[in-house]
């Protein structure tokens, strides 16, 4: 059931707002958050439901785990309920490319006969990394949780569940402690909810989904892509995943909203960013918070001090203390958002690009011009997507070594007089195969483009947001032009993850 589909928008949704506000007001506030809970664990059921048991066996075992851990906070009770939680994530993702790997490096651990495939279940990744973060928060005193219903409400509150944010419970806890004491926002924040949701579902449904097609068609073309055709290419997915996540990440805070919670901002114009620092402090801020917070700092802090105590000189230092801790947190970046090598490679184009700025701004080499940043930037983050959309490495290097070879640049035919003009090659293309196919893409580069970089997100001031006309016309414009589009429903990208 996508936030994008009929199903949700004209039946669950309503369905579960009205019963947890009717419930709010009438009855309790202990009452609504179990009800939204209720209403989140059938969401969830909906997509596949032998799945749910794993999800409810995973919040009860963590639930325990958590409560003990507030009671008696034992180093080894957290290794196990950690190592718990990353073997039933292992498992179910990465088992069979484990296993597949292995089988790569000698003959010795072959395996008979072939894989059966595993199905992931929805949203392990974000469901185990939020549980992941609790029990290290309980364990180091800055969480404290004691009531089940609380916990189910933090864990699978459908607004979050299936692709984030990676919620911390300490931004959760005083605002289901005032919903179970009777007060709360209630629907005072809900006109801005139903608002942030609208420009959410505009960006998946007519942005996004717009441009998919033809990054889809793009990538299934590696081996005959030209110059031209590839950078088409490599922007339009980028632009695709900009807007897909963009938009899910607005509708799960309209969402929240609508209920009454305030949920973390996860995606704040990344593609304005001017430094790959700057970058992933934009774009999945939870992901990069979490891993920041958990792994790369307790490294880096850790390997500083040794570092220090030894007098390392400064270079050794960098390398031990920062670049080591980024390129770690950067490959298990990439190898979180899927098991295979592309992913990897993913994380690794980005943990280089990271070291690099760390490193210049640890020279204290002078500061690029903005225009320089920004575009130096923007080229590491399309070469990662690269690598992030490509079925394979195989994939992925047959169309960056089409982006980035003088030799593949040839004109499609029907630019054929201008070839001849420039002294250019030209033939029958595979993906510039029209000249008005081109156009349309050309189109929606330019025009999403232009809103990455030009337009604000409404999410990052939704207390701003007033009842006005500009507003009615504004949220009734999109709304007729996604009710258009509803019957076309695409799952969101980071759904896979």
């Amino acid at each position: 059931m996508l936030f994008s589909s009929h199903t949700f928008i004209f039946g669950f949704l309503p369905l579960a707002l009205i019963a947890f506000h009717a419930v709010r007001i009438y009855s309790s506030g202990a009452m609504a958050l179990a009800v939204v809970a209720a209403a989140s664990l059938i969401f969830y059921a909906i997509w596949n439901p032998p799945y749910l048991a794993l999800l409810v066996g995973s919040m009860l075992v963590n639930y325990g785990f958590a409560r003990r851990l507030s009671v008696r906070p034992a180093r080894w009770t957290l290794i196990a309920a950690v190592s718990l939680n990353l073997a039933v994530l292992g498992y179910f993702k990465y088992r069979n490319f484990f296993l597949e790997n292995l089988a790569l490096v000698s003959d010795a651990f072959s395996i008979p006969g072939s894989l059966e495939p595993l199905f992931v279940p929805l949203a392990i990744s974000f469901f185990t990394f939020q549980q992941i973060a609790l029990l290290l928060d309980v364990r180091d005193g800055r969480a404290t949780i004691a009531s089940p219903v609380d916990f189910a409400a933090f864990i699978a509150l459908f607004p979050q569940l299936i692709a984030g944010p990676i919620v911390l419970f300490r931004e959760m806890r005083d605002q289901f402690s005032d919903v179970r004491a009777g007060g709360g926002r209630g629907l005072t924040m809900f006109g801005p909810g139903v608002i942030v949701f609208l420009v959410g579902l505009f960006k998946k449904v007519v942005l996004a989904d717009s441009i998919g097609p033809y990054a889809d068609t793009a990538f299934s073309l590696v081996d005959r892509l030209t110059f031209l055709e590839a950078w088409a290419a490599a922007v339009a997915y980028s632009l695709q995943l900009y807007f897909d996540f963009s938009g899910y990440s607005d509708m799960a805070v309209g969402l929240g909203l609508m209920l009454g919670f305030i949920l973390p901002i996860n995606f704040k114009t990344p593609f304005r960013a001017t430094s790959m620092l700057d970058f992933w402090k934009r774009w999945h801020i939870t992901m990069t918070r979490f891993f920041m917070l958990y792994l790369y700092s307790p490294i880096a802090l850790s390997l500083t001090r040794w570092s220090q105590e030894k007098s390392f000189p400064g270079v050794f230092v960098f390398v031990v203390a920062v670049a080591m801790p980024a390129a770690l947190t950067f490959l298990l970046s990439g190898l979180w958002h899927g098991a295979a090598w592309h992913f990897i490679a993913f994380g690794a184009v980005n943990g280089v690009g990271l070291i690099v700025n760390h490193a210049w701004r640890e020279a204290k080499l002078p500061r690029l011009p903005g225009a320089m940043g920004w575009l130096l930037t923007m080229l590491t983050v399309v070469v990662s997507f690269v690598c992030f959309r490509a079925d394979n490495l195989v994939d992925a290097h047959a169309v960056l070594r089409a982006m980035f070879s003088p030799t593949a640049i040839i004109l499609p035919n029907w630019l054929a007089p201008i070839a001849e003009l420039a002294g250019l090659p030209w033939q029958t293309l595979s993906f510039f195969a029209t000249g008005s196919y081109t156009l349309r893409l050309g189109f929606w580069i330019v025009l999403l483009l232009a809103v990455s970089l030009l337009s604000y997100n409404p999410v990052e001031r939704f207390e701003n947001l007033r009842s006005s006309w500009w507003n009615a016309f504004f949220v009734g414009a999109m709304l007729v032009l996604v009710l258009g589009l509803l019957d076309r429903p695409q799952a969101f990208i980071y759904f896979q993850f």
